[in-house]
């Protein structure tokens, strides 16, 4: 393609190279973001979404990062542990350096292009997901530590499009676990999934469940 004007943004026009030099900014940003010293504020970006999208109302204040987990994120009542669930294999921050790296040596956008297969998941496909990254956590904290711990997991998988609706199973390794409650977020979605008496009250209720945020549409 040729290196002429190559995009328009708002009123404005792009070239090819600010374009790149876009990019390549964007990747410092998450090689930043994705590193160990940003844990903390990741994790209470994921407590974050999972309230917005089951419609609490609160204020960022309330969520507080502790520094000697468990938990990792406190939240009124709730002691939030967050794991996160990504496609089998995955090396995220290897990734984007990766990605980084290409992008310093690339002079042409469609050396940046890269194919997307977007596919949509099931509810059920999730729930499943979290069953069996439930297992991985048993063994790694005492009892004491589980009947006080509500598991919370980001559920972050590449070119997922869309997530649809499917009855989700009423007794699995999920409620046999020990976790007070265990929960998740992908997206606009998030479930609770297991909840015993005394976890805080808007984890309450019957379970399983999904909520959406109302700003995203249907499925």
């Amino acid at each position: 393609m040729s290196a002429g004007v190559r995009l328009h943004f708002g009123e404005g026009v792009v070239s090819d190279q600010e374009y790149i030099d876009s990019i390549r900014k964007d990747l410092e940003d998450t090689v930043k973001y994705f590193s160990q010293a940003k844990r903390q504020e990741r994790e209470l970006w994921v407590a974050n979404e999972f309230l917005i999208n089951l419609g609490v109302t609160f204020s960022s204040s309330e969520l507080q990062a502790v520094e000697n987990d468990p938990p990792d994120v406190r939240f009124r009542e709730a002691e939030f542990e967050i794991k996160e669930i990504l496609d089998p294999g995955r090396r995220r921050h290897a990734e984007y350096k990766a990605a980084l790296e290409h992008a310093k040596k690339t002079l042409s956008i469609d050396q940046l292009l890269e194919p997307y297969h977007p596919r949509d998941i099931t509810y059920s496909e999730i729930y499943n997901l979290v069953e069996a990254a439930v297992g991985k956590y048993i063994s790694k904290y005492p009892v004491s530590v589980w009947e006080n711990m509500d598991l919370l997991f980001y559920v972050n998988l590449e070119d997922t499009r869309a997530y649809i609706k499917h009855d989700l199973p009423e007794q699995s390794e999920i409620t046999r676990s020990g976790f007070r409650s265990v929960s998740f977020v992908a997206g606009y979605l998030s479930g609770v999934l297991m909840a015993r008496n005394g976890v805080p009250e808007f984890l309450s209720g019957k379970t399983p469940r999904v909520e959406r945020r109302s700003a995203e549409p249907d499925c």
